[in-house]
């Protein structure tokens, strides 16, 4: 061979490998951060199923240098806590400003009884110091502990014995993320998913459609990737404070997940609605099969052997609402008035008129055990007694007036056991401070279920039809708030159609061909079961138009939701304005209004006089 030839051979060699020994010193890691001004480097990629370019956007696909790997490697000490807050404030973090004052009162669930409230957030004003807080806990806190941990579960030296961790962070980082689009619409996503933490402000977004797809993709890949027998997989018992490692139990929720996140594409998207659905339904791990499935969230002033820390502070979030902070949060009359319709058979209470003289009415047994009586004060709220001499009073959403006496509760507030009781769960103070909250339940499942067989999806996991489903879900919403099964029977033999004009009866809808009444009762019961869930509550009313709300009577979105039209979704952040991708995309600024309809949401629920539209949701 030419020595002219072997030495530019020799020449380029040692120019590559000079190349080489510089790469090897950076932090391919850091290097990577923003995505959108890196190019492309060496890739090393999780799991990617038969399609290797399937799942190539949410993947890890960025390498780190050895000294970065040691570093994560010694993160996984840090691990389980870190899970724990992941878990833990997802859904809990500055709830009272993020959810209570918004999606629990946009879902129907409660009510202000806050005069200084007002006229803000819970009357569809936009307040970035309030709602604004939702986006900010997202990106900044949750998705860097997500990053964290699954770098923490790769970069390590032994990978594959974290693969179950790693992928059960990813199904719950989804689970997060779906409040998170279903509050804003599109979002930027995919750059967090696939493990980055890109500059501030610097983000591009996704469509809804967009955002959705992926969080499918991730579910499937998880799904397919956890292995549940292994038993020399790493777990995190203690600090998962949702299923103290059961993996079989996260893979319960992960198909569950599916399904409802099928569910609320079925009107815009009906074909990869089914697609979904019934790949959730015919999963071979299945969906939730009993109470003790449930996703929540355990306060961390419940007991240690319940998976709280057995502290001071942080209770259940919606006690806090309304029972600590003076009766701010009320019942709303939407839910009083669903508690005294939806049954013939409800439980009877008394209410005293005199020394020995009683009146006698009948109400929903979850009532009784979830809400004291209308006229609470603070000693009584204090002693947990309220008075036989008030009734269940529900709050019109929007009626607050400035000089409401405070001292007496005029509405009816969570039933919550006095401190000084003890921590334990009675299940006649259903709000105890150490309560957990659920925010995807078996119940859930099972009206999920209906729907699906109503939708006429098909599944191993589908085995009845859609009002079996519903009974059976009403059934396990009392269960879990151990309703006597009695009260629990009288009150679905006693279950409710509505009434003609002449105040007669209507006939069961389950007995004729109608879909979309059908459908009515399934999503109200359904509505009933989640409380008090906002974020779920208000998506489906928003999806379905169901349940039969009353109309918010305060409107100060200073024409942001145009007056007689309900409130769709939630202002972007103002911090997002100095994000360039924001700036660049006009038709991303013309959706950023209180009254525009996210993706999923195909119609509105009232039309230009505030009257209520008949739905369709059988496109």
């Amino acid at each position: 061979m030419n020595k002219i030839y072997l030495k530019k051979i020799a020449g380029i060699l040692s120019i590559a490998l000079a190349v080489m020994t510089i790469v090897s010193c950076v932090d391919l890691a850091e290097l990577n951060e923003d995505p959108y001004s890196i190019p492309d480097k060496e890739t090393e990629e999780i799991e990617t199923g038969d399609d290797g370019t399937k799942y190539n956007d949410i993947n890890l696909n960025f390498a780190v240098s050895k000294e970065d790997s040691a570093k994560y490697a010694i993160a996984l000490a840090g691990a389980p806590e870190t899970f724990r807050s992941l878990l833990y404030e997802s859904y809990y973090a500055q709830y009272q400003i993020t959810t209570n004052l918004s999606h629990d009162i946009y879902g129907g669930y409660v009510a202000n009884n806050q005069p200084s409230h007002a006229g803000k957030t819970p009357d569809y004003a936009y307040g970035d110091g309030w709602s604004g807080q939702r986006w900010n806990e997202f990106y900044a806190k949750r998705s860097t502990e997500y990053r964290d941990l699954l770098r923490a579960f790769k970069f390590n030296d032994t990978p594959e014995k974290y693969k179950n961790m790693f992928y059960i962070t990813r199904i719950y980082y989804v689970f997060a993320a779906l409040a998170n689009t279903d509050t804003y619409g599109d979002m930027p996503f995919l750059v967090y998913a696939s493990g980055r933490l890109p500059e501030t402000n610097n983000v591009k977004y996704e469509s809804q459609d967009s955002v959705y797809d992926a969080m499918f993709r991730m579910l499937e890949q998880a799904v397919d990737s956890i292995q549940p027998n292994d038993d020399d997989q790493y777990k995190i018992t203690q600090d998962d404070i949702c299923y103290f490692g059961d993996v079989n139990k996260w893979l319960r929720f992960a198909n569950t997940l599916r399904l409802r996140m099928a569910l609320r594409i079925s009107n815009v998207d009906p074909e990869r609605a089914k697609f979904e659905g019934e790949a959730a339904l015919n999963n071979q791990y299945g969906l939730m099969t009993s109470n003790s499935d449930n996703m929540q969230t355990v306060p961390k002033y419940a007991p240690i052997e319940m998976g709280g820390m057995d502290t001071g502070g942080d209770e259940n979030a919606l006690a806090m609402c309304s029972v600590c902070y003076g009766g701010e949060s009320v019942m709303s009359k939407d839910l009083e008035n669903f508690y005294r319709n939806l049954s013939n058979g409800g439980k009877t209470y008394r209410i005293k008129q005199g020394r020995n003289d009683y009146i006698e009415k009948q109400i929903d047994p979850r009532c009784l055990v979830c809400w004291f009586r209308s006229g609470m004060t603070s000693k009584t709220i204090s002693e947990g007694e309220d008075s036989e001499r008030e009734d269940y009073i529900g709050c019109p959403r929007g009626a607050q007036v400035p000089d409401i006496d405070m001292s007496t509760i005029p509405y009816c507030i969570v039933k919550a056991k006095p401190k000084s009781k003890g921590k334990d769960l009675d299940p006649l103070y259903w709000f105890n401070f150490s309560r957990p909250t659920v925010w995807l339940g078996y119940a859930e499942s099972l009206f999920l279920k209906a729907e699906a067989a109503l939708r006429g999806w098909k599944g191993t996991d589908l085995v009845k039809n859609e009002e079996e489903y519903m009974l059976d879900g009403i059934k396990a919403s009392m269960d879990y708030y151990q309703i006597d099964a009695a009260d629990a029977d009288k009150y679905i033999e006693g279950l409710s159609w509505g009434k003609d004009a002449d105040g007669d009866e209507l006939p069961n809808p389950f007995e004729g061909d109608d879909k979309e009444l059908k459908l009515k009762w399934i999503i109200t019961h359904k509505w009933m079961a989640v409380f008090p869930n906002g974020n779920e509550a208000w998506a489906e009313f928003r999806r379905t138009d169901y349940p039969e709300l009353m109309n918010q009577l305060t409107n100060r979105s200073g024409g942001d939701v145009p007056e007689g039209k309900n409130i769709k979704r939630i202002l972007y952040p103002n911090s997002e304005r100095d994000n360039k991708y924001f700036q660049e995309n006009s038709d991303l600024q013309t959706k950023n209004t209180q009254g525009t309809r996210l993706w999923w949401d195909v119609a509105d629920t009232n039309d230009d006089s505030g009257n209520r539209v008949t739905p369709n949701n059988f496109r």
